[in-house]
């Protein structure tokens, strides 16, 4: 799992844990409209990253086992330079 999907589950993680006391203080109407604009706007950035994340990935997907099969090595045409500190 790469990094941007670990903080991406972490903030959704928070954000579950979040909502629930916020709907409370809504109910209760001990909440302003600046943590609700706040919480709005967490939510929005959670949901347009989750939307990124599903998106198709444009490019070429290389099969590791078929790559594996070949050999690797430079180019013919390809120099070393030996570089010494």
């Amino acid at each position: 799992m790469i990094r941007e999907d670990r903080e991406l589950l972490a903030e959704l993680a928070r954000l579950n844990s979040d909502m629930a006391p916020l709907a409370m203080r809504i109910m209760e109407g001990a909440t302003g409209p600046a943590e609700q604009q706040h919480d709005a706007q967490r939510l929005i950035a959670a949901g347009q990253r989750l939307q990124l994340r599903a998106e198709p990935t444009p490019g070429i997907v290389i099969d590791a086992n078929a790559a594996a099969d070949r050999p690797i090595a430079l180019p013919a045409n390809t120099v070393e330079l030996d570089w010494k500190p």
